[in-house]
């Protein structure tokens, strides 16, 4: 089998085992942050709650999941799964051609159905990307209960062809679990899990993690896992304006997540010449500080990362990516929107005169901040991921 292994993995049980075995959870989600996130916020969720559960993540060996989930303390495996969904070009057409080939060889089911046959799971969670559908078609085949976390407000490729394969969907609104209802699947409408790191990280804990001023408010631009060039020309370019004002000179500091390959963040003379602290990062695995520390947020609207900061409660200025061709996006930013936690610009309407017009707006006036945190506060779910849990142990409870 192709992909490798991390950690020892159980075998199957054999009769002189106990019956009262540890819980085992599979988990099969990746490729974004989006998708794997909120898998590691139920595992990290479901380890604090059962010490002595035992988790495998399948995923792919050349996405982030291959580092990110080991990092995080959880045994991993990859099988071999391309994405087929999205716009095809010559820059990815080998890519394409491949997850064809797997397709048709039906490569990642045949590895799946191995992986399930070793760690014998009880339940198997999926949360999105490709690699979930090939694992949650294992798991029908192979009679273990499947549960599907679902994040967007428009429901994902994978998670439309899995509906069959799954006992349960526990979606962010009853918009979206509408789709599953109308298939006659279990529907819960939980919100989207968030990492227990993100609730319980303090401030002050965050700005000394991050080496931040205490003294001074916090403006976060994060535009996504993989960063966002049009995001990082609009700040850069709107830097300067803000510079002038002596509010913000005086009152704020800019942490920058800019993308591992975007580019674009202000340099250390340019900063040195505005006159406020300014970071910039490729990438933070610890983003939970980040938005602990945050007194304002500018983002993408990935749903996972949307849920993360309103679990938070922080005021946003969200630029929903414009390349879904389902335009989810969008839709995940409108509740944010309509209940007035956010300002949204259209990827069309961004520039640097846009952006500093929205922040001029906000940063200053501390009244609107706190009207625009409250709402968005009342749109958090930091229960989600222990609600999830209580799904995973009722659907092992009946299969045992």
């Amino acid at each position: 089998m192709n992909g490798h292994i991390t950690k020892q993995l159980p075998e199957t049980p054999t009769a002189a085992e106990p019956t009262a075995r540890p819980l085992r959870v599979l988990f099969a989600g990746g490729g974004t942050g989006g998708h794997l996130s909120p898998a590691l916020a139920v595992a990290q969720t479901l380890r604090r709650q059962s010490p002595t559960a035992e988790i495998l993540f399948i995923g792919t060996a050349d996405r982030l999941e291959a580092t990110k989930v080991p990092a995080a303390g959880f045994a991993f495996r990859a099988i071999s799964v391309h994405g087929l969904a999205g716009k095809w070009s010559l820059r990815d057409l080998g890519k394409r051609l491949r997850g064809v080939l797997e397709l048709v060889s039906a490569l990642p089911l045949w590895q799946a159905l191995g992986i399930i046959r070793r760690f014998n799971p009880d339940v198997v969670v999926g949360t999105g990307g490709y690699v979930c559908g090939p694992v949650l078609f294992a798991a029908w085949l192979a009679n273990r209960p499947a549960l599907l976390v679902e994040q967007n407000e428009v429901i994902g490729h994978t998670s439309r062809l899995v509906t069959g394969f799954i006992r349960l969907a526990a979606v962010i609104s009853e918009a979206s679990g509408a789709f599953f209802r109308a298939r006659g699947l279990r529907t819960e409408v939980v919100g989207n899990p968030v990492r227990p790191a993100v609730v319980d990280t303090t401030r002050a804990d965050a700005v000394s993690t991050l080496g931040l001023d205490p003294a001074r408010l916090t403006l976060a631009v994060v535009g996504g896992s993989l960063g966002s060039s049009p995001i990082n020309a609009a700040l850069v370019g709107a830097v300067p304006r803000l510079a002038n004002e002596a509010w913000f000179r005086d009152g704020w500091q800019v942490i920058h997540i800019t993308g591992p390959t975007r580019g674009g963040g202000l340099s250390a003379n340019e900063t040195h010449t505005l006159g406020f602290p300014y970071q910039a990062y490729p990438f933070l695995d610890n983003i939970h500080d980040v938005l602990a520390a945050s007194d304002m947020v500018i983002t993408r609207a990935g749903g996972t990362f949307l849920a993360e900061i309103a679990a938070r409660g922080v005021p946003m200025i969200i630029i929903p990516g414009s390349w879904p061709a389902d335009d989810h996006q969008t839709r995940n930013a409108q509740p944010f929107h309509d209940a007035g936690a956010a300002i949204v610009i259209t990827d069309a309407a961004l520039s640097p005169d846009r952006l500093f017009t929205a922040l001029q707006e906000v940063l200053p006036d501390a009244d609107h901040r706190a009207t625009m945190a409250a709402a968005c506060r009342a749109l958090g779910h930091p229960d989600a991921a222990r609600r999830i849990v209580s799904f995973v142990e009722e659907l092992a409870v009946a299969r045992r």
